[in-house]
């Protein structure tokens, strides 16, 4: 098959087979942490692999960090970050409300966190992030629809989805985090964020920085600019945090 706009065909079979072999390790759980995931923890494994790859063989995100002690690096799928207390998030917000005032501090608050993470996953999917059979769909404008209309692509895009967002946001400390794509607009629902766990509870949503990282990844993966609003927050009462995302012009 060839999805529209794409440069490469997509093999059916591919799609077939790496949906059955994912969810027979979904369904036994202790065959993977038993045997797989020291396959892909090994040494020779962890620099081939891609990192989704690894996780779905077991590895969790701090299997996948990869600690260089000669430089100070801390390295995951090639993207390089840096271990700082979740206290730098409050401190971060005080200082840039205080310094530009509340509607600017939190433009500026949603900017940063915007930008970073499209350089991030933009790092990381260059990477080792993602197989490279995957990265030609990824930042197409075409994928996302041609996705919604195939139930085998589809299923397989919120598979991949999801173990990303397993790696970065629930085991991450950024928060339990799950995402809808089936129908605009795209959703993501978000619980006990950084935000929400370190700044006041507010009668308005409090989580810019989340609006910035839904926009800035949202972005990256369709290939368009988005916009992200939060229809619902956790730290001014809503039992979690929700947001909705459009394609500018789409």
């Amino acid at each position: 098959m060839r999805l529209p706009g794409l440069r490469f065909p997509v093999p059916r079979v591919f799609i077939r087979v790496v949906l059955l072999l994912t969810d027979f390790l979904e369904r036994h759980p202790v065959m993977v942490r038993v045997f797989l995931r020291p396959v892909a923890n090994a040494p020779v494994m962890r620099d081939l692999l891609p990192v989704v790859v690894r996780a779905f063989m077991g590895a969790s995100a701090f299997d996948c960090h990869v600690v260089d002690r000669e430089r100070g690096w801390v390295v995951f799928g090639e993207v390089k970050e840096t271990i700082h207390p979740a206290l730098f998030t409050r401190v971060f917000f005080e200082t840039l409300l205080q310094e530009l005032g509340e509607k600017e501090g939190k433009d500026a608050i949603k900017e940063i966190a915007r930008e970073s993470l499209f350089q991030e996953v933009k790092m990381g999917v260059e990477g080792k992030h993602v197989p490279g059979i995957i990265k030609p769909m990824i930042g197409n404008p075409a994928t996302l629809e041609a996705v919604r209309s195939d139930p085998d692509l589809l299923r397989l895009a919120e598979k991949g989805m999801n173990m990303v967002i397993r790696l970065i946001g629930d085991e991450g400390g950024w928060g339990r985090i799950r995402g809808r794509q089936r129908q605009a607009p795209i959703t993501a629902t978000l619980e006990n964020t950084l935000d929400v766990r370190y700044l006041e509870p507010s009668p308005e949503p409090v989580c810019a920085e989340y609006i910035g990282l839904v926009e800035g990844v949202a972005s990256y993966i369709t290939g368009q600019q988005c916009r992200a609003r939060e229809v619902e927050c956790q730290g001014s009462g809503a039992p979690r945090c929700v947001f909705e995302v459009e394609r500018i012009g789409a």
